[in-house]
């Protein structure tokens, strides 16, 4: 198949188990901080947990819908995303990578050199 007669990426089945899955654990990782929380011995801190763990299964859905969408883009054009954008502000003239000219060159060292540089100068005192 042809770089530009890919196929876009669909959500799968099984990609929707993963996803249900994975947000199931986090909002029952929440409801048990939640519990602590609400029991006598319960911290602040299992309050901060029951509500990070929801972020989080908010966070995996984001992740999942965004390499979708990225993946129909690289599909679509044949070229990869980070790659357009970098195209798309040098047409733009933006300045995207600094010249092998503008930095001075570093400095090369062999081994006999560097040991010389390196030898130790002080001997520790025999007993």
């Amino acid at each position: 198949m042809s770089e530009e007669n890919r196929p876009k990426k669909r959500v799968r089945i099984s990609h929707l188990i993963f996803l249900t899955l994975a947000v199931a654990a986090t909002l029952g990782l929440a409801y048990w901080q939640w519990t602590r929380f609400r029991a006598g011995s319960g911290t602040f801190q299992n309050l901060g947990y029951a509500i990070q763990w929801p972020a989080f299964g908010a966070f995996i859905v984001y992740a999942y819908r965004r390499y979708i969408q990225l993946e129909n883009e690289y599909a679509e054009t044949g070229v990869a995303p980070v790659e357009l954008e970098k195209q798309q502000r040098q047409a733009q003239g933006e300045v995207t990578e600094i010249s092998e000219d503008f930095l001075p060159e570093r400095p090369t060292m062999d081994v006999e050199e560097f040991n010389a540089h390196n030898e130790p100068r002080r001997r520790r005192k025999e007993q």
